[in-house]
């Protein structure tokens, strides 16, 4: 192997690798992506509840603005 290699920096694998080894890096792997479907989400379900409370947030300002009017038609404003 030359001082550029396709390989890269990493070492050959070695023949006398222990399965249990191998086993630990799934797992490492597999909570991984289970971390990062988690975290993703929880990024979902934090948009939702943006938009959810965007949603309201415009259906108040309506209904106090319907409010008003109400209201300033009763004292005879209007």
């Amino acid at each position: 192997m030359g001082l550029f290699s396709a390989r890269g920096w990493r070492s050959a694998p070695t023949a006398h690798e222990w399965p249990f080894g191998r086993v630990i890096r799934a797992a490492i792997r597999n909570t991984g992506k289970e971390v990062a479907a988690g975290l993703h989400e929880a990024r979902l379900a934090a948009i939702a509840a943006t938009n959810d409370a965007r949603i309201v947030a415009v259906l108040l300002v309506l209904a106090a603005v319907a409010l008003g009017l109400e209201m300033a038609a009763s004292f005879h404003v209007i």
